[in-house]
C-alpha cells in the first residue's frame, strides 16, 4: 500500500470542509478527481474512509482515525523532502555543540538566537563540558564544534581551531571570611586549610584536571559556577571565579577579590571542529561566534 502526500492533502481537507465541492475548489480541480483519488485510497487501505449520502459526505470512524494519525506522517514526508535537499546543498541535518562552562551565558544566548534565524530546519543541540572535557566531546565524536575549548589543541589531527580569545578569573572569598581582611599577597600556605570548591572534569578519555585545588587541599565538587558562588558567598569554601560571573558580585560586596601569590593565568579559549564534519551550519557558526560583537561579552568592564 503506498500513499502518496498529494492523497493525504486531499482526504484531510474533504474532511475538515465535509466536502467534495469545497475541497475541488481550493485545489482548483474538478470533483470528480477529488471523488476518484478517495476512491482509490480506499480501495487501497480496503475500508471506507467516508459516507456518501447523496450530495453530502461524512468522515467514518475509520476515517477519522486515519485522519488524526496521518497528520504526523504528512508533517514527516513533508520534512524529509526539505531536508533532503539541505542535506544535498551541504547544510547538516543535526548539530551539536560543545561549550565550555566557563562560557557567558548571554553570549551563548545571543549565539543561540542568531543561529535559530539562519538554520529554523537544523536542530541544534548545546551541552555543557568542563576543562578537558571540551576537547574530549570533540576527539570523540560527542560533539561537532566546541565553543571555548581551553589552553592548547591536545592534536591538530582531523581537527581546525581558532582562538577565541582569552578568560580571566578572580579569586574570591566572602567578606566574613578569615582571609577576606589579609591585605599581603596570599601564600598557598594560608589557602590549603580552606576547602576549594571545584566543578568535575567532564573529561572521560582525556586526563581530567582542575582548575584550581592545591596539593593537600580539601576540593568540594559542585555542578556548575551558580552553586559555587552561593557556597562561597555563604563562607563555605574559597576559590576562582571566571570574571564576568565575578564582577557583579564584587561590585555589591558580596565577595571580596583577594591578591594572590601565584595567581592563577588567564585561560586561553579557542573554537575547535571536526575537519570532517564541517558543512555550511558549522561554518556559518564559526565565523558567527569570531564576530567581536559576539565575543565581547568575554571581557566585562
Amino acid at each position: 500500500m503506498f500513499i502518496s502526500d498529494e492523497t493525504l492533502r486531499v482526504i484531510h481537507l474533504v474532511a475538515r470542509h465535509q466536502s467534495i465541492t469545497v475541497a475541488a475548489e481550493q485545489l482548483n480541480k474538478v470533483p470528480s478527481a477529488i471523488s476518484y483519488t478517495i476512491k482509490k485510497a480506499e480501495e487501497s487501505l480496503g475500508v471506507a474512509l467516508f459516507d456518501r449520502k447523496g450530495r453530502y459526505i461524512e468522515i467514518t470512524p475509520a476515517g477519522r482515525y486515519f485522519v488524526e494519525h496521518s497528520k504526523t506522517i504528512l508533517g514527516d514526508m513533508e520534512a524529509l523532502k526539505r531536508n533532503t535537499v539541505l542535506i544535498h546543498d551541504g547544510v547538516e541535518r543535526e548539530l551539536t555543540i560543545a561549550v565550555n562552562n566557563i562560557i557567558p551565558s548571554s553570549l551563548l544566548v545571543t549565539f543561540i538566537r542568531d543561529f535559530e534565524h539562519q538554520f529554523s530546519s537544523t536542530t541544534l543541540t548545546v551541552c555543557l563540558e568542563v576543562y578537558n572535557g571540551c576537547w574530549d566531546a570533540l576527539y570523540s565524536k560527542r560533539a561537532d564544534l566546541v565553543i571555548g575549548a581551553p589552553h592548547a589543541v591536545p592534536s591538530t589531527e582531523g581537527v581546525i581551531s581558532e582562538p577565541f580569545g582569552q578568560l580571566e578569573w578572580d579569586f574570591v572569598v566572602s567578606p566574613q571570611h578569615p582571609l577576606a581582611t589579609e591585605r599581603h599577597p596570599l601564600e598557598n600556605a594560608e589557602l590549603r586549610q580552606y576547602p576549594a570548591v571545584c566543578i568535575r572534569d567532564t573529561s572521560v578519555n582525556f586526563t581530567p584536571l582542575q582548575a584550581w585545588l592545591l596539593e593537600g587541599q580539601k576540593p568540594l565538587f559542585v555542578p556548575d559556577f551558580t552553586t559555587a558562588i552561593a557556597l562561597i558567598e555563604q563562607n563555605v569554601g574559597i576559590g576562582y571565579i571566571p570574571h564576568h560571573l565575578a564582577l557583579p558580585l564584587l561590585n555589591s560586596g558580596k565577595l571580596i577579590k583577594k591578591p594572590m601569590r601565584e595567581h592563577k593565568h588567564p585561560t586561553k579559549l579557542f573554537l575547535a571542529a571536526r575537519s570532517d564534519g564541517i558543512g555550511k551550519v558549522c561554518q556559518w557558526c564559526i565565523e558567527s561566534l569570531k564576530r567581536p560583537a559576539l565575543s565581547a561579552g568575554l571581557h566585562p568592564n
